[in-house]
């Protein structure tokens, strides 16, 4: 049984790495191939069936992408808000289920992330919305070392984006507002801490209301190692199951009747998990726990890989997209370490345990996040008694006691108060002083997966292992390329990170919002760690347009910088003729000559070379200025260009494109831009002269490796899975009647 249940999960989490989504009718060959094998080979049945479950479940929550002109107009959509992720009024994302579009009723009903741009207070869990948007596909950034939010989106079953402004105004009086009673608890639970200075680490742990936290309090938690403290999961739902078992033993002895304790325990903590939203962690520990005790009170003993796989097994055949999601993985495999050391230890232990499972999840939590923490180790020996012993039992206690006493409930999350501050404090303190979380390079990476590969070379029969650790030496010590130019995907703005080895020159740093998302955290600086670059000797700003020097400063902050050229508030001021040697490259400003005051014609046009084969980067230059630098400038030819204004067809002229001759063109625009970019118009000229064209916003980001006279192109399309190309499955797909 267990290994039938293994193949089927892992049949359902190869939708992970599938390179494209294979048509609606594939399901029918296959799932007749898994009958015919049931017999003889039921473990490839199950992987097939386990194929299959996930093929049909992934057309059939995409199918509603395909109604005729979803993202070419505006449309009419009602939903109710399922999530609040953030409380800023403006700033607020809602997850929402959409019920009707256009009036019609969606079956399934999809799920939605919605930006909320008004100043009024958004809609809350629980109520109805109307409103009138126009939706976008689930598309991320795509950076080597970034986060693949194409992947987080279909992880929590979103299908779709949009912007949302105002709501319609017969939706407040048509459209009733339902709030479920978990709603008006978490209501009664924020108005009776909202003059409480940890109200946001009161509701993440009782909650599972996440989105109080700062930046600050994340980074925090992950240098320290103690996020899963805030994810209410096994350790919390083991905690709330025990104490039920404690009270329903008790009610045994009294009452001398049987189950009291399986009854208390299977209550309480269904009532924790439905309080926390039935968030997937509460799901997969809830499971557990229910087959557990169900199995235990038959009288019957499954071991804990068989309960484990069983699990996991009805969580994907419930949601196959599960296996997208980074949450899941890690706490299955976090039970899994645990099943696996309580089976090791002849005598088990807090410390124990605890070391076992940061080493035996050390490789997950590399590849995941980047890095680790080295104080996670006595930071979790530490904290974990704390939060079982005494934050958990008095905040459940709290919100036991909310509706019949919330005057002795308001007593408690006062305690609760002071407990909070003073530990929040204490961690804070300790992280900065500590700075404990270390980021990883690639190579870093790589280096480290060998060395924690090594010891299973002991193993019997593991000498072929070898070949793995040997491969990944091989590729890091393979000869580095001369010089790398990386055009960054940072959506509709312009970032270029030019390298020789370590050494580094960044041409403007993308866009910064006034919700605080900001290329610079969430591609810019990643990308960095991933090369192992920390510092840049350069960073040319071409012009003071937001979506080209909105970093500026901040990165300035950030990382140790040589040389600032451009529009600095104290640096070097771009001029026509300027030079500079910077290793084995030859830096040339070709333009402004002078300042014009338009801004983007006074951008800063950067050549630059090793002799051999250059890149030209251009900015925001327009017609004008295109003009005046053919006139000033004898060669401006290069293999590789950046098309100016992100191939606006107000730049790009025939004349221009002729004199640079380049070999491959880049266009820096955002997926879906409103503006268009790049123009057909432009589109066509380069066309014309037989160039290969590549869009940031549809390849992600291009890198380009000087090899002698030409530039080679490390990757042709979109590198990932299927989820991260979901406009290239829909315009392969038949629209509905």
């Amino acid at each position: 049984m267990d290994k039938r249940l293994f193949t089927f999960c892992l049949g359902v989490s190869s939708i992970i790495i599938w390179p494209w989504l294979p048509s609606w009718d594939h399901w029918i060959p296959l799932a007749c191939l898994s009958l015919i094998s049931w017999r003889r080979r039921p473990m490839l049945a199950c992987l097939l069936l386990g194929f299959v479950w996930a093929l049909c479940y992934s057309h059939w929550q995409l199918s509603w992408l395909q109604y005729p002109t979803l993202f070419e107009r505006t449309q009419i959509i009602a939903a109710q808000v399922e999530a609040v992720q953030s409380h800023a009024h403006k700033n607020s994302k809602l997850i929402v289920r959409l019920s009707h579009l256009n009036g019609q009723a969606l079956s399934p009903e999809p799920r939605l992330l919605l930006s909320w741009q008004s100043e009024q207070p958004p809609p809350q869990v629980g109520q109805s919305l109307q409103t009138i948007t126009q939706l976008r596909l689930p598309h991320g950034l795509h950076n080597p070392g970034t986060f693949n939010r194409s992947r987080w989106l279909l992880g929590q079953g979103i299908t779709a984006q949009a912007n949302v402004s105002s709501l319609l105004e017969t939706s407040v009086t048509t459209i009733p507002i339902t709030l479920d009673r978990r709603a008006r608890w978490v209501m009664a639970l924020q108005q009776h801490t909202q003059d409480l200075k940890a109200q946001a680490w009161i509701l993440a742990l009782s909650v599972g209301d996440k989105s109080g936290l700062e930046m600050d309090d994340w980074a925090m938690l992950r240098g320290l190692g103690i996020s899963h403290l805030f994810a209410i999961s096994g350790l919390h739902i083991g905690l709330v199951a025990g104490l039920g078992l404690l009270l329903g033993r008790v009610l045994e002895r009294v009452t001398g009747q049987r189950r009291y304790g399986v009854l208390l325990a299977v209550g309480l903590a269904l009532a924790y998990a439905w309080l926390a939203g039935f968030s997937v962690p509460t799901q997969r520990a809830l499971m557990m726990l229910i087959f557990w005790l169900s199995i235990m009170d038959w009288g019957r003993f499954w071991s804990g890989r068989r309960i484990l796989l069983l699990t996991v097994s009805v969580l994907l055949a419930v949601n196959p997209w599960l296996a997208l999601n980074h949450g899941f993985w890690l706490s299955v495999l976090a039970v899994a370490a645990l099943l696996l050391l309580a089976g090791w230890q002849k005598r088990t232990s807090l410390w124990r345990l605890q070391l076992g499972l940061t080493v035996l999840l050390l490789p997950l939590v590399m590849l995941l996040f980047g890095g680790l923490s080295w104080l996670s180790l006595p930071a979790n020996l530490v904290l974990i008694p704390l939060f079982t012993l005494a934050l958990i039992p008095l905040l459940l206690l709290a919100c036991l006691l909310l509706w019949p006493a919330p005057s002795l409930a308001g007593e408690v999350f006062k305690l609760l108060d002071v407990l909070f501050n003073g530990l929040m404090a204490g961690l804070h303190g300790l992280n900065e002083l500590a700075s404990p979380w270390v980021w990883l390079s690639a190579p870093q990476l790589g280096l480290g997966f060998v060395l924690l590969l090594l010891p299973l070379l002991l193993l019997p029969k593991a000498r072929s292992l070898i070949l793995l650790p040997a491969s990944l030496l091989a590729l890091w010590l393979l000869p580095q390329p001369k010089w790398e130019v990386r055009v960054l995907d940072v959506g509709q703005g312009l970032s270029v990170l030019v390298t020789q080895g370590q050494r580094a020159l960044l041409y403007d740093t993308g866009n910064r919002f006034p919700s605080g998302f900001n290329m610079a955290d969430a591609v810019i600086l990643p990308l960095l760690r991933h090369l192992g670059i920390s510092q840049l000797d350069y960073v040319v700003i071409s012009h003071n347009d937001q979506d080209h020097s909105g970093n500026r400063d901040y990165l300035a902050r950030t990382l140790p910088i040589g040389q600032r050229w451009g529009t600095w508030p104290a640096g070097q001021q771009c001029r026509a003729g300027q030079k500079a040697r910077w290793g084995e490259l030859k830096l040339r400003v070709l333009w402004p000559v002078n300042l014009s005051g338009h801004s983007n014609n006074d951008s800063c046009v950067l050549h630059i070379t090793d002799g051999r084969i250059s890149v030209l980067l251009t900015g925001d230059i327009e017609a004008k200025a295109e003009q005046g630098l053919l006139a000033t400038q004898q060669n401006v030819q290069a293999a590789l260009l950046l098309s100016p204004h992100h191939g606006s067809n107000s730049s790009s002229t025939l004349a221009f494109n002729q004199a640079v001759n380049p070999n491959w063109v880049v266009h820096t625009a955002g997926f879906g831009n409103r503006w268009g970019f790049p123009s057909s118009e432009v589109l066509a000229r380069f066309e014309s002269q037989n160039v290969p064209q590549l869009t940031t916003g549809e390849v992600g980001m291009v890198h380009l490796v000087a090899d002698g006279e030409h530039w080679r192109l490390v990757q042709h399309q979109r590198p990932g899975a299927w989820y991260d190309r979901l406009n290239t499955w829909l315009q392969h797909t038949k629209p509905l009647e």
